[in-house]
């Protein structure tokens, strides 16, 4: 068994991983359900599920009538911490009504600028079949160390935010 096979198999339910959209979109997911050829998923910075062929870690979803292809490309193991952060943020968001406006607590901010770092740093083998990555004019590699919150800049911090989001920084809402 290959590898990325192998790393596949070691997701369980109530894991988080990491995979990647082909316009780039970092999909923070959480395991929900892992069967012997599926694992079902929460993206946890939307509403959206996916469900991912564990032999390949590629799932695929229709998004407002195109098909979709994701990889999983880190599976990682997250710290406990984070990923209790990442899941309650996933809750009180998704709670909220469309045109609701909500802000992120610090302890979110901490969570998803350390994911946007961690993953990359952590990748696994990429799938033997070919996908098509397109280009949303940013891209994001494994960073050459994890930095501390602290040590970050207010720029710094909203670019890995929003890299979670997939929301170019010149896009960024201004206070």
């Amino acid at each position: 068994m290959a590898t990325r096979e192998n790393d596949l198999r070691s997701i369980a339910a109530g894991d988080v991983f990491h995979a990647t959209a082909p316009n780039g979109a970092s999909l923070i997911c959480l395991a929900l359900e892992v069967t012997g050829v599926a694992i079902v998923s929460q993206i946890l910075t939307s509403k959206y599920k996916l469900e991912f062929d564990r032999r390949t870690g590629i799932g695929e979803r229709d998004f407002h009538g195109e098909r979709v292809v994701c990889t999983i490309d880190s599976v990682a193991p997250f710290p406990d911490d984070f990923k209790e952060t990442l899941i309650a943020m996933h809750r009180a968001h998704s709670n909220t009504k469309e045109n609701e406006e909500t802000g992120f607590k610090v302890s979110e901010h901490r969570a998803l600028v350390f994911a946007a770092q961690y993953f990359p740093a952590h990748p696994i083998a990429p799938p033997d079949q070919p996908w098509e990555m397109m280009s949303v004019g940013k891209s994001v590699g494994a960073p050459a160390e994890i930095k501390e919150y602290e040590s970050l800049t207010q720029e710094e911090k909203i670019e890995l935010i929003l890299i979670n989001f997939l929301i170019p920084s010149s896009q960024a809402p201004t206070d």
